[in-house]
């Protein structure tokens, strides 16, 4: 989650109450409040901070922080960390943590229209605080709870005194209305179902959330990776299209090392509002993309086919054939068959046949037996045709069993399919002498 500027600072935080629908709900952000004070007295008294972070802010938190800590397991000692470590970065993104009215009135009226378009019992809290750079936010039954130090910086906010590179490019982008984006697209979580059970699962999941939270802000969402995957419409398409039935969120979820990060919240905004568009009563549309079953694949294949996101009118069946037959599967080995009981000691290498070419990092492991019967020393790699690989064994002793693994962590074909098995097996025995 990346945010911007907060350009107006109120002197001090104010509860907020409004009412969603016909619920009576609270915005509540006197943690922040209380922070700054503590804060400040610690800088000037920095041999009793412990005294003070307790007294000014720990002993006054409210309940949406005490679950944030418990549920982030952070506590007194983080916080003392952060403070003395981040001094520059604290005082960059201060200003940006006090909340104005104006940003109050426009979540509060995206939550009343959120309640028109979804009516529910809700009585969930939305809480703001400060926490110690561990998360964003979160969710505990029906209330929110957001740490405005992770989502309220811009790229003016200092990071130079940040180890960790992922930190340092956290606040890489912004927009204008990140936080009642933010704030409306992590409540919106708190109606879905827990769990995913794929990238497809994730994207649908987190992207809908950002197509409903621009529905009830009457505001178009914006973000990097809506600006990028628009622009690159058909190839991210193609590179999503591979890899939707993976459980590797790593190539389209909260990676911040790669040059175009949360590619699947693009894919998931687009899906659920092609969805949308294409149903005849947008209130039950609304429901079936907030209330989707994460876990269940035949759902999310429906929804996804009902979208017709890749714009081929198949079916569940048919989309989930077509993505089985482009994976890569293994064919043979061309010097033994796998599972032999008397391959030759003298076996210097073993070519494993794929049924299609293939990405050059072929990802091989130990078998529950391990290293002493581990056959390999080398891999060397595949043909010109790709779909060949070679590797070195290793000196072979006689009447010994040898197993490894082709995994599918980063086995994949040429054109981006994962591998279709997820541990598969290669043994043999060596021959009696």
């Amino acid at each position: 989650m990346k945010t911007q500027f907060i350009k107006r600072i109120l002197p001090t935080l104010t509860v907020f109450a409004f009412c969603n629908y016909s619920n009576a709900q609270k915005i509540i952000s006197t943690d922040i409040h209380n922070f700054w004070t503590a804060y400040d007295s610690i800088q000037k008294n920095k041999n009793h901070k412990s005294e003070i972070l307790e007294d000014l802010f720990l002993s006054k938190k409210t309940a949406g922080l005490k679950a944030f800590m418990e549920i982030k397991k952070f506590g007194k000692e983080d916080y003392l960390n952060v403070i003395e470590k981040y001094p520059n970065f604290w005082n960059s993104i201060r200003p940006n943590t006090f909340i104005d009215d104006k940003k109050i009135k426009t979540i509060n009226n995206a939550f009343r229209k959120l309640g028109k378009l979804y009516p529910n019992n809700s009585k969930g809290n939305i809480y703001y605080t400060i926490g110690t750079l561990k998360s964003g936010g979160t969710t505990n039954h029906e209330d929110l709870l957001l740490g405005v130090e992770k989502i309220t910086g811009n790229p003016n906010t200092v990071v130079s005194e940040f180890e960790n590179e992922n930190q340092r490019k956290m606040f890489q982008f912004t927009n204008s209305s990140q936080l009642e984006q933010v704030t409306v697209h992590e409540f919106i979580h708190t109606f879905q179902k827990d769990g995913e059970i794929n990238v497809l699962s994730k994207a649908i999941k987190e992207g809908s959330c950002d197509f409903i939270a621009e529905l009830a802000l009457n505001k178009k969402f914006t973000a990097h990776y809506l600006d990028y995957g628009f622009k690159n419409y058909e190839k991210v398409k193609s590179d999503f299209k591979s890899e939707m039935f993976s459980k590797k969120i790593e190539n389209w979820f909260y990676n911040g090392n790669a040059k175009n990060p949360d590619l699947g919240y693009f894919v998931g905004y687009v899906i659920s509002k092609k969805y949308y568009e294409k149903s005849s009563d947008k209130k039950a549309a609304i429901k079936d993309i907030i209330e989707l079953n994460f876990n269940s694949e035949a759902d999310v294949l429906q929804f996804l086919a009902k979208s017709d996101y890749f714009e081929d009118q198949k079916n569940t069946a048919q989309i989930l054939s077509d993505y089985k037959e482009h994976q890569p599967q293994f064919v043979k080995i061309i010097e033994f068959e796998n599972g032999s009981q008397d391959v030759n000691t003298g076996t210097k290498k073993i070519q494993i046949v794929f049924s299609k070419p293939m990405n050059e990092k072929v990802s091989i492991n130990f078998s529950k037996n391990g290293k002493d019967h581990f056959p390999l020393k080398n891999i060397v790699g595949l043909d010109e045709s790709k779909t060949i690989l070679t590797v070195e064994t290793t000196d072979l002793q006689n009447d010994t069993e040898y197993d490894f693994y082709i995994t599918d962590r980063t086995t994949k074909s040429e054109d981006g399919y994962p591998f279709d098995t997820g541990e598969y097996k290669i043994s043999f025995k060596t021959e009696k002498k």
